[in-house]
């Protein structure tokens, strides 16, 4: 049978419990393999000593059994999986075997008692300490055993073939230190193979799962890490060792960083971070100059390492998520729209049941009045007023619709404009005419300037009307009486200035981030001052920026508001920026960048 072969058979008596430790399977099949040899070559002697000698003496059937407990040794160990019972009984099966021989031999006086310090000796090869220190206490009873023995008289003289023998016993003693120090090397051998593949397999599991694995000492600093330090941190492994990752770390998530590695090593022994890592990819994964920076997530384990200062390490596996902070940044910024979205339906209602139970009622009221033939007595005059109202309120419920309208086309870009060459001096002029009866009955002087050498603007008529008639609206509505409200159109080279200033209640800081959104109304309640839908501050950004133009308001409490529209003259296709609103929380400027401009007063 080939070494192999043996090997082979040998494994398959290795307990199921040890297999999965390739170390201590190798230490099961080296103790299998030797006491099997051991016990086989002992009884296979064994009938040529028995036919030698024919009748055993008391000692000679001890040393019989002796040669065959490293058999039982084999089969408590292949049944239990313990080694540490069944190497005390191979341990007591040698040092029965050398005190009987040493009874044979004179006893305590025999030298064979040297034999005694193989136990503790072959104990080192097999096991532990606490193997040695068994295998040591059995020697020392077998020595204290034939010591008493010897005093009680229970040794014989030794046999007269004895003497011959010693030389014999001698060479065996030499033979068998040998073999136990070839083992002794040979198992070292292997266990630094297995150690030297085990590092292997696990260099190379480490180096294809992906996530960046990080072994670091009590005070922070990286000892290894594996080869996913190059996509999530942009370095070769090596240069991580130290302070390498720390560097690497976002400066803002620095001390998340540091507080989660000294949670590990000094406080629970298990801790979780997210960080972003910031860096530049090494030349060729990308164009080298642009930083990348990666969301990680941490988990930190805390192990014991009688290597590492303070006899603490900690290992850390950090995975990107940057797909899924993305995910997760996007799901907010939805859910907040969400919300945004809810609000605005809440105020679209809150809104628009206002705006439209007033008219409606009115319309209900007077039209009901007129029809009914008990109110005969309603003159003329009367009967005129109430059409009058009810024609009214027909016209605000039509705009307020419009209103709705052309947001909702804006909002979803539908809306479109049809380009033309406009007089803007003209259409200022028109607006302010039409809103010279509302700005009288407040009590508002309503003023245009006009800059010198005004050109045509390439823009919708109905639009630009549209946004001059809403912005003098809203000044007019939010100035007290005796108030001023100034329209000034100016040229700042391929651009015009609109702009519309007031000296009105003006609006909080608070609100000024807000204003433009539908239905938002600086101070809004359902109890408030002033009528409206909150929709013409929207619908003008809206036009504003199929326009191609810029929105900026400017405004402080008590002091007043100015509304500027910067339109290019050339029309949509002279301009590449995107409509924004900007605002300013100061009071607005009273004067006119122009030279020379021309005052006129509605």
């Amino acid at each position: 049978m080939t070494m192999s072969a043996i090997r082979t058979q040998v494994a398959a008596l290795v307990h199921a419990s040890v297999l999965p430790n390739s170390l201590e399977r190798m230490r099961h099949e080296r103790f299998i393999l030797t006491r099997l040899m051991v016990g086989a070559v002992a009884l296979g002697l064994a009938p040529a000593y028995l036919a030698w000698r024919g009748t055993l003496g008391t000692l000679e059937a001890l040393i019989m059994i002796a040669a065959a407990l490293p058999l039982i040794a084999v089969v408590t160990l292949s049944r239990s999986g313990r080694l540490d019972i069944a190497h005390c009984i191979s341990a007591s099966a040698l040092a029965l075997f050398i005190a009987a021989l040493a009874g044979m031999t004179g006893g305590a006086g025999s030298p064979l008692l040297l034999w005694l310090a193989a136990v503790p000796t072959e104990a080192m090869f097999f096991g532990s300490r606490p193997y040695v220190a068994r295998a040591s206490a059995i020697a020392a009873i077998a020595l204290g055993s034939v010591v008493i023995l010897q005093q009680l008289g229970a040794f014989a003289a030794p046999a007269p073939w004895t003497a011959g023998m010693m030389p014999s016993f001698v060479m065996i003693a030499i033979l068998y230190a040998m073999a136990v120090a070839v083992g002794f090397l040979h198992r070292r051998d292997d266990e630094l193979r297995e150690h030297r593949a085990s590092d292997a397999r696990a260099q190379l599991l480490l180096d294809n799962v992906g996530d960046l694995v990080t072994w670091h000492d009590a005070g922070g600093s990286v000892l290894f890490a594996n080869a996913a330090a190059k996509a999530l941190a942009g370095a070769d492994p090596q240069d991580l060792r130290g302070r390498g990752l720390f560097e690497r770390v976002h400066i803002a998530d620095r001390p998340l960083f540091l507080k989660a590695l000294s949670d590990a090593a000094h406080g629970g022994g298990v801790s979780t971070a997210c960080f972003r890592t910031l860096f530049v990819p090494r030349s060729g994964d990308t164009d080298g100059r642009t930083p990348v920076s990666l969301w990680l997530e941490m988990r930190a384990h805390r192990i014991e390492d009688a290597g590492a200062r303070d006899g603490v390490a900690v290992v850390c596996v950090m995975r990107d998520i940057t797909a899924r902070q993305a995910l997760e940044e996007e799901r907010a910024r939805g859910h907040a729209e969400a919300l945004k979205a809810s609000d605005v339906k809440g105020q679209f209602l809150a809104t628009v049941s206002h705006e439209l139970r007033t008219p409606l009622n009115a319309i209900i009221g007077f039209s009901e009045m007129l029809s009914n033939d008990a109110q005969a007595w309603l003159d003329a005059e009367k009967r005129q007023e109430y059409a009058k109202i009810i024609h009214g309120s027909g016209h605000h419920l039509l705009d307020v619709v419009n209103t709705l309208l052309d947001i909702s086309k804006i909002e979803s870009g539908a809306m479109t404009i049809e380009q033309e060459p406009i007089d803007i001096a003209a259409v200022a002029q028109d607006c302010c005419a039409l809103m010279a009866l509302r700005a009288e009955a407040s009590q508002v002087s309503l003023e245009r300037v006009l800059g010198p050498d005004l050109p045509s603007v390439l823009g919708d008529r109905r639009a630009l009307k549209q946004v001059m008639i809403n912005l003098l609206s809203n000044a007019v509505k939010f100035t007290p009486v005796n108030g001023r409200v100034v329209l000034a159109v100016v040229r700042d080279g391929d651009m015009i200035d609109l702009s519309v200033a007031d000296t009105g209640i003006g609006i909080a800081a608070a609100d000024l981030p807000k204003l433009g959104d539908p239905f938002f109304q600086a101070g809004g309640s359902y109890d408030r001052n002033y009528e409206g839908t909150g929709l013409g501050l929207s619908v003008v950004r809206g036009l504003v920026g199929l326009h191609g133009g810029k929105l900026t308001i400017e405004s402080a409490p008590g002091v007043g508001t100015r509304v500027a529209v910067r339109l290019p003259v050339g029309g949509v296709a002279a301009s590449s920026l995107p409509v924004k609103i900007t605002t300013f929380a100061r009071a607005p400027r009273r004067g006119l960048e122009s030279k020379e401009p021309v005052r006129l007063t509605a």
